[in-house]
């Protein structure tokens, strides 16, 4: 099932959000703060969970740039990366797209796109593949690869 909520971040106190995907045109604000909350619904502040049924809408139909972390849950550079992917993403909200593959999960998909190892992150445009990065990077080093894309 596609999530019918999203977390945002609030940039005042740090609060994690909830926010329906019915309600995204509305303003909203912090729960803890009531700071005002600044996002989009088409890049969230966080990394979404993708999975096999999902990745064509979420990936392939969106029509900006996508970094997806193809990651496994017993891989230990994978989880030094999740933390950094998701500061990614909550810095380059309503720039770039984040996403999340748990590769045990999803095999076809890690097989489609010959993911080999993890973490691998593959950057994708306008639904189409243009980068791939191999192995857990240093941040400035993902952010280098995210600066050619904007």
């Amino acid at each position: 099932m596609v999530q019918d909520s999203f977390i945002s971040r609030c940039k005042q106190c740090g609060a994690k959000n909830r926010i329906p995907r019915s309600r995204v045109g509305e303003k909203a604000v912090c729960g803890k703060c009531r700071a005002s909350l600044h996002f989009t619904a088409a890049y969230p502040q966080y990394a979404i969970d993708v999975n096999e049924r999902t990745f064509d809408v979420e990936i392939i139909r969106f029509s900006g740039p996508v970094l997806v972390l193809f990651w496994a849950p017993w891989c230990g550079h994978c989880r030094i990366l999740l933390p950094i992917v998701d500061e990614l993403a909550s810095e380059y909200s309503g720039l770039i797209k984040f996403a999340k593959i748990d590769l045990d999960k999803n095999p076809g998909l890690a097989s489609q796109y010959q993911v080999q190892s993890a973490p691998t992150m593959i950057v994708f445009k306008n639904g189409r593949l243009v980068n791939r990065l191999l192995g857990a990077l240093p941040k400035d080093q993902i952010v280098h690869h995210l600066r050619t894309l904007l």
